[in-house]
Parts: C-alpha cells; structure tokens; sequence
C-alpha cells in the first residue's frame, strides 16, 4: 500500500488547517480556565508540589510530568494558567500526530477528521484541566503509533530511532505506553507485508534506546524498593466480587471517555462507526484502522486480567489517540462527503462540551454537591496560611502540613515560596528529612474536618492561632464546602504566642 497522503506533511501544514480549531480550543480550556479557575485537580497539585524534590522516580508515578510541570510553574496569580499551558502543550502534540499518522494513513481528510474527533473527545477538553499523567501520556501515545507505523512502512533508521525515544519518553509518563506497543506489534504481524520488519536487525534498535531511558528510572526503583512499580500493579486489587463489578463500571465509563463520544459525533455525520468497527474489514486500510482501535482496549483488559486489578475509569483516557486515529481512518470516506462541513460541526462539539463543563459546576454549586476540586475558590485559603505564617514569622513560609490534598495543598499554587506539602498521616512521599524539616522550619497547618486531626501528629500546634478555614465554591454559591482550620506550628525552639 502506497502511503496516500502528502509524503511530507510538515508542522506548517498541519498549523495552516488545524491553527483555527486549536486557538478555539486554546480559548476554551486554556485561557477561560486559567483566569476563572480557583484551583486544579489533586493529580495536578500532586504532581506540582513534588517538584519541591527533583527525582527519577516518584513513589506513585513515574517523573515526566513532574518535570514538564517545573519547567513552566509560574506561582502565584498565573499559577493556573502557566500549568495549563502545559496542558495545551500536551494537546497540540498530540493533535499533530493523531492528524498526521490518518494523513498518512488514509489521507487529508481522514486527518482531518481524526483531529476533530480528538478536539471534540473529553480528553481535549475536560480532562485538559486535569494535568495528570493520564493525559500527559496522551502525546506519547500517538507520537509511537506514528513513528511504529512510519517504521513499518518506510523500515527508515530515523523513524525507528525516534520510535525508541518516544517509547522512553512514554515510559517516564506512565507504563501504559505499552498500550500504544500493541497495536504497532498486532499491525506487524496481521499484516502480512510487515512480518518481514520481525528479520530485520535494525527493527530492535528501539527496544535499545528505550532502555536507555528506562535505566535512571529503574535505578532509582530499585534503591526505593520499586514504589511506582508497584502503585501500578497492584493499587486496585479485585479482592471481592463486587470489584469485578467495579471494574466492569469503570471500564464503561472510560469507553464512555474515549469512545462515546467520538462514535456519537459520527452518528451526526451518519456514519455508523460501530458497524465499521465490527465487520469485516474491506481493505487494508479498513484493517489497520480498527487494529488501530481495538487492539489498545483489549490489551487494557488482557493486562486487567493480568495483573487481578479492576479497571479504573481514567485508565482508558490515553487510549483516546488511537481511538481518533482509527474512527478517523474507518470514516475517512464520509468525511470526503463533508469537507466543507467539518470545522462548523467541530466548533459546535467543542462549544457544547464546555458548556457542559460549567453546567457540571454550576449545579454541583447549586446543590452543594461538590465533586470536583474546580469548585473550590483557593486563593483565599492561599492569603489566609499567608496572612498567619507573616504574622510570627518574616522569613518565607517553607512547609505546609495537610490532611487531605484536593484542597489542603491547593496553596501550593499561590504561595511564591513553592513550600514543602508534608501529608499526615504520613504518605511515602514524606521523608523522615521532610520531616525534620518542617519541624525544624516551622509552618502552617491546615486541618480539613474531613481527614485525621493534624495535632495528633504534631502536638506542638498552637491552639491559639486555629483559625476557621474560609473556602467558598467557585461560583459563590455555597460557603461551607470545605469546613476545617489551620494552625500555625512554630520552628523548633521557639514558643507559641502567648496571644493571638
């Protein structure tokens, strides 16, 4: 099969038709959110406030997003927004090599559908805001089928070493890059005129620099008795049987995530993409793309098996790539049918979904149901632990003691000073020497009624300086989402105050 597409597909190209969707979809889940947001999701602030120690490895992820999360971490008001910048990084990288693996593939308008596809799937606009390491593995994902599918072709050193890095780059994210591994491995063998790739010595040469990646990571597991490793076999055992009802649940929701939505925009087109998915393929193309599809997700389900874990809801929204790459070239002939039309109705999906958005928060403040850490207006929060710690100290606040995460480390975001987030009852990622630390520096405790007292933990709390926490939800609608207090926990040696 000949590739049909522009052999060349540069970013010029790609920014000339997609440049109109992707400033919208800036708009939307970039620059509205980055200034109206009050805070961000706990896998977000997690991974913000471990870049206080740099490292391979941390105890429930690999390091990536931690890295990139440093790199553009502005504290303070932008703080939301430099993050989510991150965020639309992450989603323009991923749109380039969902649009140019279809263009490839099955050509134009095959990329172009795929992109809209991904534009208007939640992982580039709900799960944008959730900075976590499902969605920075998206890029990753698609960035190996691509480079897999131009090794297969092409049998080109370049692509074959550039497969390599983005696998290692892959790995550092999330171990489920192995699911972007499958299907390239499945095209190689059920396609007959990719076998012969299995003869070829070069073909290995990715596995090589992939393990060059690996190797810091890997060290730093095996001195730490391999935490991540860990987290990520076995944090969602299925011990009884109604966890195997779980995981059926989560596995509906996360094709709900992934897959529902995109199948949903096809119905709009009248194109029935189940069917096309379901029946036997009429050509190769055909084939590749529900390989492309499919196989990521039973390969989810296979390692669910596997490893005796239920399967958790987020765990799919990685697999959106290959999802948009294979609608978009099942449904490439549609999609010629209705060039002109594309862009309205992808400007119309994106609009609806962030509609939907702020009509989630709007009733959950209504109700006074929070579900989300969106809700919560931290910023206050921020200048109450501010306005303590100033008041018996005048160096800079160093460390934050906190029961729970989703709102007690939000402070992270606005202080300047990026403090040490020390979690009781105590987590792996505390250290005895981030203990040490916060006793030996001082800082502010902040005690949500939710989680484990903080003063049994540390005694020498002062009582006098508890202060009721002042959180409203985002809209202003409900004042008490989050009842609690924080408390001021002088350097050791010095006393608490007498008065307050």
């Amino acid at each position: 099969m000949p590739i049909q597409s522009i052999q060349k597909s540069k970013l010029h190209l790609f920014f000339k038709e997609a440049s109109g969707l992707l400033a919208f979809n800036a708009l939307l889940w970039w620059l509205i959110p980055g200034f109206a947001l009050g805070n961000l999701h706990v896998d977000t602030l997690e991974a913000a406030f471990w870049t206080h120690d740099l490292a391979f490895g941390y105890w429930k992820h690999p390091p990536l997003l931690t890295w990139l999360i440093d790199l553009v971490f502005v504290p303070g008001p932008l703080s939301i927004l430099s993050i989510l910048f991150l965020s639309q990084i992450i989603t323009i990288t991923t749109a380039f090599f969902i649009w140019q693996t279809a263009a490839e593939i099955a050509g134009r308008e095959a990329s172009r559908l795929a992109l809209i596809l991904f534009l208007t799937s939640p992982l580039a606009s709900f799960y944008a805001l959730q900075v976590n390491h499902n969605t920075v593995l998206a890029p990753f994902i698609a960035g190996t089928i691509y480079l897999g599918y131009r090794y297969l072709e092409t049998r080109s050193l370049k692509s074959n070493v550039a497969l390599g890095v983005a696998i290692g780059l892959g790995l550092l994210a999330k171990y489920e890059i192995i699911f972007a591994v499958i299907p390239l491995l499945s095209l190689a063998i059920l396609i007959p005129r990719y076998r012969e790739n299995f003869l070829i010595l070069k073909s290995y040469l990715a596995i090589l620099i992939v393990i060059a990646f690996a190797a810091p990571h890997l060290i730093w597991l095996s001195a730490n008795d391999w935490p991540s490793f860990k987290h990520a076999i076995d944090s969602a055992p299925m011990a009884t049987h109604f966890n195997y009802l779980e995981s059926l649940w989560g596995f509906f929701w996360g094709l709900m995530t992934v897959i529902a939505t995109p199948l949903l925009l096809l119905k709009v087109i009248k194109f029935d993409g189940i069917n096309a998915l379901r029946e036997k393929p009429k050509n190769e193309i055909q084939k590749i793309g529900q390989i492309i599809t499919l196989v990521p997700l039973l390969g989810l389900i296979a390692a669910s098996l596997v490893t005796g874990q239920f399967v958790k809801a987020l765990w799919l929204l990685p697999l959106g790539p290959a999802i948009a790459i294979g609608l978009g070239i099942i449904g490439r002939g549609v999609a010629i049918n209705l060039s002109e039309k594309l862009n309205k109705i992808a400007v119309s999906g994106m609009t609806a979904l962030f509609g939907l958005f702020w009509f989630y928060l709007s009733v959950g403040d209504v109700i006074a149901r929070p579900h989300e850490a969106f809700f919560a207006n931290t910023k206050t929060l921020a200048s109450q632990v501010e306005n303590l710690w100033t008041r018996h100290q005048n160096k800079p606040l160093t460390c934050l003691i906190v029961n729970e995460q989703k709102i007690g480390a939000s402070p992270f975001l606005w202080l300047s000073s990026r403090p040490l987030v020390l979690e009781t009852p105590a987590t792996p990622w505390g250290t005895k020497d981030h203990l040490i630390d916060c006793v030996a520096k001082g800082a502010i405790a902040i005690n949500l009624n939710e989680g484990a007292a903080i003063e049994r933990f540390f005694p020498r709390l002062c009582l006098k300086t508890f202060e009721p926490i002042k959180t409203a939800s985002l809209l202003g609608l409900n004042k008490d989402f989050w009842p609690g207090h924080i408390a001021y926990l002088p350097p050791e040696g010095e006393a608490c105050p007498q008065t307050e």
